[in-house]
């Protein structure tokens, strides 16, 4: 896959997600994702998208006003 960007080359690694709603503010660190060699954007599979969801909706559920979770630890 080539990047949407920068047409480089794409390659499976790991990101840092944010989530803000409302005063709320979540990051996800350590998603996995194809990241771009060149540029550095990234790009999550859909797989990994309903995964992210789900930890932050229970996140919101337990009242997590601001926090780090470490994606393979909860997924």
């Amino acid at each position: 896959m080539t990047c949407p960007l920068c047409k480089g080359k794409m390659k499976k690694g790991k990101t840092n997600l944010p989530f803000a709603r409302g005063k709320n503010l979540l990051v996800v660190r350590d998603v996995p994702a194809l990241v771009c060699s060149q540029c550095g954007d990234s790009f999550v599979e859909y797989e990994n998208v309903e995964i992210l969801e789900n930890i932050v909706a229970s996140a919101e559920k337990d009242g997590v006003l601001l926090g780090f979770i470490q994606f393979n630890k909860v997924a």
